[in-house]
């Protein structure tokens, strides 16, 4: 099974993530736990260009390339072989938060990422989970540590960016929203009903 999250900056997917896997081993299964971009030694590298602070201006088409880049090998050399030995894969961010990001946030045509996309031919995920905060809180979490260049956005990119990913969670039925403004006990205990219902229902 391979499971994806998403959110803006602050939302907890860091916390989810880790308190899922451990949920899950203690369950017996194998986890892989992925984070994007990066997860390989190329990925790492083209995470530390990505979000490093530059002068130069950069083009949105440009961050899908890298990203991309970064998520075919990731495939490629991590997921597939890890769904292939029948591990649950989880995820730290996948396409979808290039939709959300590079589309909704910064303005590039949505058709030209699903094109590259469906070209990369890479694993789709089974289950995705949208931890879902607003941007004052996103800004409120996050502002107590060094920040990243895609932190640095404002708020009103990060709201289109929260839209574009409320607007994907309504087109798919994989994803499912959870309100990241819930304790994290709570949090982790919906996630975790929804995952082992999924793993019973694909063993039935």
């Amino acid at each position: 099974m391979f499971i994806t999250f998403e959110g803006i900056e602050g939302s907890g997917k860091s916390t989810q993530i880790k308190l899922l896997g451990e949920n899950l081993t203690q369950r017996g299964h194998k986890v892989k736990i992925v984070r994007e971009p990066g997860g390989t030694e190329l990925g790492e590298k083209i995470r530390n260009i990505f979000l490093s602070s530059s002068e130069e201006k950069i083009d949105p088409f440009s961050e899908v390339m890298l990203l991309y880049a970064s998520r075919k090998n990731l495939d490629v050399n991590v997921i597939r072989p890890n769904l292939q030995a029948n591990n649950i894969v989880i995820a730290d961010r996948y396409s979808d938060a290039t939709i959300a990001y590079q589309s909704y946030g910064k303005g590039l045509d949505a058709q030209v990422i699903k094109d590259i996309h469906n070209f990369s031919s890479i694993s789709t995920p089974n289950l995705t989970f949208f931890i879902d905060i607003n941007e004052n809180l996103s800004k409120q979490r996050i502002s107590g540590r060094e920040i990243d260049r895609m932190e640095k956005e404002s708020l009103e990119f990060f709201s289109r960016v929260r839209t574009g990913y409320l607007e994907i969670s309504r087109n798919n039925n994989r994803v499912h929203i959870i309100d990241g403004e819930k304790s994290i006990d709570q949090i982790s205990i919906d996630i975790l009903k929804i995952v082992e219902g999924a793993i019973n229902a694909s063993m039935g």
